[in-house]
């Protein structure tokens, strides 16, 4: 049972979302998908991409 938002495998956040892209996120989920695995693939995913942009910034 969590103890409060933080442990040491996760943490918890709270974030206002417009409903357009809950609705979007809702239409594209895949079927078991939770919507906490959607928007951890989804950060994962926008990470790496920003760091990509900002190594191939770095070496132009």
């Amino acid at each position: 049972m969590a103890t409060g938002p933080k442990n040491s495998k996760s943490q918890s956040v709270t974030a206002r979302i417009a409903h357009e892209i809950i609705e979007g996120m809702e239409q594209v989920k895949e079927t078991g998908e939770s919507t906490g695995q959607f928007i951890n693939s989804a950060m994962l995913g926008e990470i790496k991409r920003r760091l990509r942009k900002k190594s191939k910034q770095e070496t132009d």
